[in-house]
């Protein structure tokens, strides 16, 4: 795990924060990776979104592993995925509360 520089402000960003969540499960493709994307840009380093979609995105996890992004997927018991995308920091960091 990277070290954070001594300008790192991971120490300062909220370990409490929750994620927003976006249902995606009930659009048309291509608009739910759309939608996802749109979102995980508008997240600031060390944040993250869940996103629920009705199967596991493939496509979608692609296109956050091309942008440097991270995402980890669970399968629902009633069908469909959450997938939780986070931003990275600008350190690199992985931990945004700095613990």
């Amino acid at each position: 795990m990277p070290t954070p520089s001594p300008t790192c402000r991971c120490a300062t960003a909220s370990a409490d924060a929750q994620a927003a969540t976006l249902d995606l499960r009930g659009l048309v493709a291509p608009e739910p990776m759309q939608r996802a994307i749109a979102a995980a840009e508008a997240l600031r380093p060390g944040q993250s979104i869940d996103v629920l979609t009705p199967l596991i995105p493939m496509p979608l996890l692609a296109a956050l592993a091309e942008r440097g992004w991270q995402a980890q997927v669970v399968s629902l018991p009633e069908g469909g995925a959450r997938v939780t995308i986070r931003r990275p920091t600008a350190c690199g960091c992985d931990d945004p509360a700095g613990a």
